[in-house]
């Protein structure tokens, strides 16, 4: 008797698609004071250093980013470091809120 091989498919079958000029938006979103999303006005050099990778084609929303001082920095200097953090990190499926703080002072 002939054995049937076996064909697997992908585990995700539907590739990952992020719209970056859609995140850029929700970005610029948490800038605004009347927006839902407005965050703290410390993160706001961070918000703008990750838009600006954004539209530099640094970033494409895949990979996980951490910005302190509108400059990217790793994980582990982010969390050693007091002051205002920004994760920029995309979830599948998009999160409500797509912004992302953390205020790592020692207030």
């Amino acid at each position: 008797m002939a054995t049937k091989q076996i064909e697997f498919s992908p585990a995700i079958p539907i590739p990952r698609v992020f719209d970056v000029q859609g995140h850029i938006q929700q970005l610029y979103n948490c800038l605004d004071p009347k927006h839902p999303l407005y965050q703290p006005e410390q993160q706001h050099v961070n918000i703008k250093a990750v838009i600006k990778l954004y539209e530099d084609k640094k970033i494409d929303g895949l990979q996980e980013v951490w910005v302190i001082e509108g400059k990217v920095v790793t994980k582990e200097e982010a969390r050693n470091r007091t002051g205002w953090a920004w994760q920029e990190v995309c979830l599948f499926p998009p999160p409500q809120v797509p912004c992302f703080y953390k205020d790592l002072s020692n207030k």
